[in-house]
């Protein structure tokens, strides 16, 4: 297939970069990203390296780049294979490790209601992944209150005042001493070849002669996902001064929860621009640019347009799929589905089984057997409840299903899933595991916030800092990610995208208006005048979407059968 015209000007711009030189590609979604690189890598005679996010990526991607001097790796994988003789197998390190290695003794650690040596020990293995993840090059006191905040939550976000002043004494009494030991514990660790994952990913990020050997045989690089690369991951590709091809989409950036950060922002470089998606049509494409115009901030500039044939012929696997916001709905879907006599595959599956075994052991009083990540932070079941309470969605799903006695159903549901994805008629995931996948239909699940509920989470964030600013506006990413896995049909978007507005209320104020969010009052009249002006611009967005899509509909109709239709699963 002949390359566009964007595709050729990063193709040209690609085969001529420098030493040291950036080219940001902004690639929407099913905007034919891999394909582009492949068009670069095919002009560069010299040796290159495709990072990718996850094995499985880099073993689709070398198969896609086999005719090419290009290879394909995480970085991950490149930092080990320079450190291998130094480590031989990465380390699990444990709070039993840290204890047990004995670098807490030698600090006068404070006395904090709630906290024993079991809880420090795990924030000092938090800061010690702190440190990894970051672009410092030594520790410092903002590791250790990054580790205790992980931990007890951050006192400015918390409502309940005891609740916020236990976690305000930690912060302050504990932050100093949970990074010395931490700093300690690395070393301890790293004389004795002990590194864990994260550990030689930061080594060769702090040591120049393995960073070399890591990179040694490419004499460029290109970059994916780098929307969601975190401090570390953006600082070793910057020291290698190679060329690099950085491609993401900053609207595809849901990892920041997790340290990652959009370092398409924060390089230097020319920037050039991938809009066309060939996943889906103009239909499909018409409600992606709603979802990206309804963001506080306005959206991109540059125009999201579909041109997928809506040919679905080729596609292996589940032809419909779940998209939802939390594990917590992957769970209420997937049993949905089962009562209505359909057996899916549950992406995830372990690690949903995970969580709820572990909310279940905290009911028990097992602490031993909690192992989520997102759990093992309380110590006693009223702990999990008292942050459900708190606003948490997730956590209380979880304390429904431990307390409603869902748990049985759910490990059964473990038993019986389709394992295999490719032999599912449906499947059920979360958005962030989405990533990277597509599928002829998506719903999304009832879990989603509407986008009333998305701009109050997000004026309130304003209030807090930046940080909740990027985490608020991250939940329309998230939807633009779920909602743009669809190659022909798409529902569940009309409730999130046109939320029923809330009636007047006459005793509000003068007029029986409204306030702005500036602050300003808007009569009832002007308010009722708007509503129409929106109701009217709405429908012409829908008659210019429905002949926009005739075409593609009447394609698709050819490629989806009868027994294809989703509203059996509904």
């Amino acid at each position: 297939m002949k390359p566009t015209a964007e595709q050729a000007a990063i193709e040209d711009a690609g085969a001529d970069l420098k030493p040291g030189e950036i080219l940001k590609v902004l690639a929407f979604a099913g905007a034919g990203k891999t394909s582009t690189l492949k068009l670069v890598a095919k002009r560069k005679p010299e040796r290159g390296v495709y990072l990718v996010f996850n094995t499985q990526n880099a073993e689709e991607a070398r198969k896609k780049l086999a005719l090419t001097n290009c290879s394909a790796s995480t970085t991950h994988s490149l930092a080990f294979g320079a450190m291998r003789e130094y480590i031989g197998s990465p380390a699990n390190h444990s709070p039993s490790t840290v204890r047990e290695s004995g670098v807490m003794d030698r600090f006068s650690i404070p006395k904090v209601a709630g906290w024993n040596q079991y809880r420090l020990a795990m924030a000092v293995l938090r800061a010690v992944r702190a440190f990894s993840s970051s672009a410092d090059e030594e520790f410092g006191h903002h590791h250790g209150v990054e580790a205790i905040i992980s931990a007890v939550g951050d006192p400015g976000r918390i409502r309940n005042r005891e609740v916020r002043e236990a976690a305000r004494e930690a912060v302050e009494r504990l932050s100093g001493v949970t990074y010395q030991a931490a700093e300690a514990f690395w070393l301890e660790m790293t004389s004795q070849g002990s590194f864990s994952h994260d550990m030689y990913l930061k080594y060769i990020d702090l040591d120049a002669n393995l960073r070399g050997q890591a990179f040694s045989m490419f004499r460029y690089l290109m970059v994916d996902e780098a929307q969601d690369l975190n401090p570390v991951q953006r600082s070793i590709i910057l020291k290698t001064s190679l060329p690099v091809i950085a491609v993401g989409d900053p609207y595809q950036q849901i990892y920041s929860w997790r340290g990652a950060e959009n370092a398409l922002g924060l390089m230097e470089g020319k920037e050039l621009y991938l809009t066309q998606s060939f996943r889906f049509g103009e239909d499909l494409a018409e409600i992606a640019r709603g979802i990206l115009a309804s963001r506080p901030d306005g959206g991109p500039e540059q125009r999201l347009t579909g041109a997928g044939s809506g040919d679905i012929t080729r596609h292996v696997g589940a032809r419909l799929a779940f998209v939802c916001r939390t594990n917590a709905g992957v769970i209420d879907q997937a049993l949905s589905l089962v009562r209505k006599g359909k057996t899916p595959y549950v992406d995830n599956m372990d690690g949903l089984v995970r969580d709820v075994r572990s909310a279940q052991a905290l009911f028990d009083g097992r602490l031993r057997d909690v192992k989520s990540p997102d759990l093992v932070q309380f110590t006693s079941w009223d702990e999990m409840q008292m942050e459900a309470e708190e606003g948490d969605a997730n956590l209380a799903r979880l304390v429904g299903i431990v307390e409603d006695n869902i748990v049985p159903q759910i490990e059964e549901l473990a038993s019986n899933r389709v394992k295999d994805p490719a032999k599912a008629e449906v499947a059920v995931c979360t958005a962030h595991r989405s990533k990277g996948m597509e599928w002829p239909a998506v719903v999304l699940g009832d879990d989603w916030k509407d986008i009333g509920a998305m701009r109050g989470r997000h004026r309130g964030a304003k209030k807090k800092s930046e940080k909740d600013v990027t985490l608020a506006l991250e939940e329309w990413n998230a939807l633009y990610v779920g909602a743009t896995r669809a190659m022909v049909r798409l529902r569940g978007h009309e409730r999130i995208l046109n939320p029923p507005k809330p009636e007047f209320d006459r005793d509000a104020g003068p007029d029986g208006g409204q306030l702005e969010e500036g602050g300003n009052w808007v009569p009832e009249d002007r308010l009722i005048e708007q509503e129409m002006r929106e109701k009217r611009r709405r429908a012409q967005e829908a008659r210019e979407a429905a002949a926009a899509g005739a075409e593609m509909e009447m394609q698709s109709s050819r490629n989806w059968s009868k027994e294809d239709d989703i509203s059996k699963f509904l």
